[in-house]
């Protein structure tokens, strides 16, 4: 892997509300963090592009159900102004949330 594609997707893992992690959370250690995780694929367009099953875990983890939570967790991970710009997926992730209410 080289390294512009493994610090994409270190940079992609942004919580909400803490720190940023190189390293996925353990369960059950911080109930508030989401880890943006998308797998990009070799190429800046978005193509191959769909969340990781950390990304969609946590969003389930805090209410969201399944469909729900890979839905947004999709809209994240195919906006195209997210590609190397994870300040943009974060609050995109956060008006999503802001205006999804959780189901469960």
């Amino acid at each position: 892997m080289s390294r512009g594609l493994l610090g994409m997707a270190l940079a992609s893992m942004i919580p909400l509300g803490a720190a940023a992690l190189d390293y996925p959370t353990r369960p059950g250690t911080a109930p508030n963090q989401i880890t943006i995780s998308c797998f990009r694929g070799l190429v800046d367009a978005v193509v191959w592009d769909r969340p990781n099953a950390v990304f969609v875990d946590d969003l389930v983890r805090i209410g969201y159900e399944y469909p729900q939570a890979y839905a947004i967790a999709q809209t994240v991970c195919r906006d195209e102004y997210g590609v190397n710009n994870p300040g943009y997926m974060t609050q995109r992730l956060q008006q999503l949330m802001a205006t999804t209410p959780v189901t469960r």
